[in-house]
């Protein structure tokens, strides 16, 4: 079910602090933190539908933003920082189909550049960050082999 509230909770306070509601419910979003901001990228709405919309949380003030939609309306997405911009890869569409399409959202102009697609269409994948280099994880389990 599509909510409203995101919370965090430090590691080792073990307490979690909830932030304001956004102004959109959604589900299997893609949240990622830059600079002071935590970027929440697309998702399922109410509905079951990919959103394009991305809201920003400015943590200090804990006050929620908009920022121009995504190209792609995509849930189940991956999300990372690189550079300074906030990359968005993978996901489903509204035919729950995957993607390979990746998104490139440049802070600094307020814009989205289309980037070179994955490698297969993905969705659930994982990105982790170590230095300069993006590694994107997609985990398949063999049921049979399980």
């Amino acid at each position: 079910m599509p909510v409203l509230e995101m919370a965090v909770s430090p590691v080792k306070s073990l307490y979690w602090e909830k932030f304001p509601s956004m102004s959109q419910c959604r589900v299997y979003c893609a949240p990622v933190y830059h600079e002071g901001m935590v970027y929440v990228l697309g998702g399922c709405s109410e509905t079951g539908m990919p959103l394009d919309s991305v809201e920003v949380l400015d943590v200090e003030s804990q006050t929620w933003s908009q920022i121009p939609p995504l190209p792609t309306a995509r849930a189940g997405a991956s999300a990372v920082v690189l550079g300074g911009q906030v990359m968005v890869l993978g996901g489903m569409n509204q035919q729950q189909t995957p993607l390979a399409s990746v998104e490139m959202y440049h802070p600094d102009e307020g814009k989205w550049e289309s980037k070179a697609s994955l490698s297969q269409p993905s969705m659930g994948v994982t990105t982790l960050k170590k230095g300069i280099m993006s590694m994107v994880l997609n985990i398949f389990i063999d049921i049979l082999d399980f």
